[in-house]
């Protein structure tokens, strides 16, 4: 997938720059032209014109958007899944603004190990400086700390990684020279026994913001520290059926919620009469045509999570989960 680094945001997706200029057309003239047709329960404060195509996702989803303001800074974001049978354009519920790209939203970040890196021999341990190299303060905006480290054979560059935010990895402004100390969450192959003493490259990446390290850090596995990695990441594991299982469950509850957020209009109506947690569990199993017992992960999902229109991060996600699975055998 070609990177969308330096691409304007409108939300958290990645958008065609160009496509935020000109006129548009009505939404039902772009579903004509895309093959699909429009959920017009979704449409009722939606923009009648001004509509175009914003991003194209290898995955097949495309989205649309419209502004609803004269200088294009706030849209109205739809959606529209060419594989559904049959296909339609879905809007979203809210609307979301024009944002920086991730590369102008790091700009005068930079990643610094510790002065005591070198004393620290298992990759597990280490911690990374987040640095503010600028000369005007860095201010977060709902952006997260989190750094992730992969190891790749020396001189690898192709490695992927799953991620899920949480509150814990807020970011802090940043003046000029300050920097935040975070640790490294080290994730290891899917099978942890692969792991072969040696010598590895470290690559780090802090995720919402796409912050690299200029270079890896190469760093020594010795079979005492692989024997110690294994022992730990095997500590609480299940055998192989059972955690095959436990991905079987992630992955449904993952594809379930891709399903609510392009149900989510029908979803908020239902649940919004229910009288108890079991009726609108019963309501959301409804809709998406599923056991009220599955319809939990999505009823207990933020509303974020439902709206967010980075679609193509939580396909990622998605797919790192089935890799994992796949790898047990």
């Amino acid at each position: 997938m070609a990177s969308m680094d330096d691409a304007p945001r409108v939300g958290d997706l990645e958008v065609d720059g160009d496509a935020l200029t000109g006129d548009g057309t009505t939404l039902s003239e772009l579903a004509d032209e895309l093959a699909c047709g429009v959920d017009d329960a979704t449409t009722a404060e939606a923009p009648s014109d001004g509509w175009r195509v914003l991003r194209r996702l290898e995955s097949g989803a495309v989205y649309l958007g419209s502004p609803v303001d004269a200088d294009h800074r706030t849209w109205r974001v739809a959606q529209a899944h060419p594989g559904e049978q049959p296909p339609v354009v879905r809007v979203h519920p809210d609307t979301l603004v024009v944002r920086p790209s991730r590369a102008e939203r790091r700009q005068g970040l930079v990643l610094r190990w510790p002065p005591f890196v070198e004393e620290q021999h298992d990759p597990s341990e280490l911690v990374i400086d987040i640095v503010n190299a600028g000369t005007m303060r860095w201010t977060p905006e709902n952006e997260g700390f989190r750094a992730v480290g992969a190891l790749t054979a020396p001189g690898g560059t192709e490695f992927s990684f799953g991620w899920v935010s949480s509150a814990a990895d807020r970011a802090v402004p940043l003046d000029p020279g300050e920097y935040a100390r975070v640790p490294v969450q080290l994730q290891l192959q899917s099978d942890p026994t692969s792991l072969e003493p040696g010598p590895y490259d470290l690559h780090v990446v802090v995720v919402e913001l796409g912050l690299r390290l200029a270079e890896p850090l190469r760093v020594e596995l010795t079979a005492d520290l692989v024997a110690r990695q294994v022992a730990k990441q095997n500590r609480h594991r299940a055998d192989p059926a059972s955690e095959r299982r436990a991905f079987e469950r992630q992955i449904e509850a993952e594809q379930l919620r891709v399903g609510a957020r392009r149900s989510w209009p029908e979803i908020a109506k239902v649940v919004g009469s229910a009288v108890s947690d079991d009726e609108a569990l019963e309501r959301i199993a409804a809709v998406l045509d599923c056991e009220p017992e599955q319809a939990t992960s999505v009823y207990n999902s933020p509303l974020r999570a439902m709206v967010r229109a980075d679609a193509d991060r939580r396909d990622e996600q998605l797919q790192e989960l089935i890799r994992q699975r796949d790898a047990l055998g």
